[in-house]
């Protein structure tokens, strides 16, 4: 089933009728055979009263549901556990042949990871770890303490991810390691992989706020394809990046993408960075203040000749601000680039 982004499905299911209740020890299971249940009928969108919901366990999402609470500050659900899983997650949080969860919108609630305390560190400790993805809408939540990436989301095509404060995530983040950033889009699942990230606010989170990545880089095959498509089309703007642990905003191979009138200060790392090829870039109208670099543009060392695609080129540095970073901008990249401040 295929929706316009922005359509509201008309079938309506009060989840409390279905006994998902603030009071539950582990509302997992019935929100689950409620999600398989709307998918069945033909899709519709499961509303969540006011409360705290406890989830001990993953939910599979299904496409054609959608799931609305009433505000962030009244409908809360919570994560408790031991090991590492994520809450939201598609068919699975794996590279394969798997169909795309589409047709769906996530508003007005909260996520809350503090109570979750694995033993170790792994990336799949998210709030939402879904792939592929399109036809989608993530608006008005709040995602905070996640162990991971808090909003996970890999090969989106048509997907709007707008209004998401994002609190601390990737919390249990240390240098080094992988994932363990506010906002993490993975991309190379479509040849036009089109998304809009904007007004979202991320605050203290760990390896990056906002977090562009290709998937190729690490030789992963998507849905049977290999090479993995080239995908092209997104758009960061409006949002607020700041006291990260590492980046502000990070791009790590992308197509034909616009960062535009963002403001990233008191990072720890770079207010914007790039470390893997880029093409058709326009870097405009941000304000990069108080971080360790304003901008930081250094091809990690597996970039060239990998696979025909490490470059830098055709990339547009306008109109920004840079004040008070202890290095304004360092670009390690003889070509390609244009620069006017």
């Amino acid at each position: 089933m295929i929706m316009l982004v922005g359509q509201v499905h008309a079938a309506v299911y009060d989840a409390a009728e279905y006994f998902i209740a603030p009071q539950m020890w582990d509302n997992s299971g019935r929100l689950q055979a409620l999600v398989d249940k709307v998918h069945d009928e033909g899709g519709g969108s499961i509303q969540l009263a006011s409360g705290q919901y406890i989830f001990r366990s993953p939910i599979h999402w299904r496409s054609g549901v959608s799931l609305q609470g009433v505000s962030v500050q009244s409908t809360i659900l919570k994560m408790i556990g031991t090991s590492n899983w994520s809450l939201f997650i598609g068919e699975s949080t794996k590279q394969g042949n798997f169909p795309a969860i589409e047709s769906v919108r996530f508003e007005h609630f909260t996520v809350d990871g503090y109570e979750m305390k694995p033993t170790s560190y792994s990336t799949n400790c998210k709030a939402f770890n879904i792939r592929p993805i399109q036809d989608a809408v993530f608006d008005d939540l709040v995602l905070r303490g996640t162990p991971a990436t808090a909003l996970g989301i890999d090969f989106l095509n048509r997907v709007i991810i707008n209004n998401v404060r994002v609190i601390e995530g990737g919390r249990n983040w240390t240098p080094g390691q992988g994932g363990g950033s506010g906002i993490g889009i993975g991309l190379r699942g479509n040849e036009d992989e089109n998304f809009i990230i904007t007004n979202c606010i991320c605050v203290g989170c760990g390896n990056n706020g906002i977090f562009v990545e290709d998937q190729s880089r690490f030789g992963n095959g998507v849905n049977g394809r290999s090479p993995m498509t080239e995908g092209k089309g997104q758009i960061i703007r409006g949002n607020i990046v700041k006291n990260g642990r590492n980046h502000g905003i990070s791009i790590q191979g992308a197509r034909h993408i616009s960062i535009l009138d963002n403001l990233a200060y008191n990072n720890a790392g770079a207010g914007f960075y790039a470390n893997y090829f880029m093409s058709d870039v326009l870097i405009s109208g941000n304000q990069l203040l108080d971080n360790r670099w304003g901008i930081y543009i250094s091809p990690a060392s597996n970039v060239n000749g990998f696979d025909g695609i490490g470059e830098f080129r055709d990339i547009t540095i306008q109109g920004n601000v840079l004040r008070r970073n202890q290095t304004p901008t360092q670009i390690d990249v003889p070509e390609g680039i244009e620069m006017r401040q």
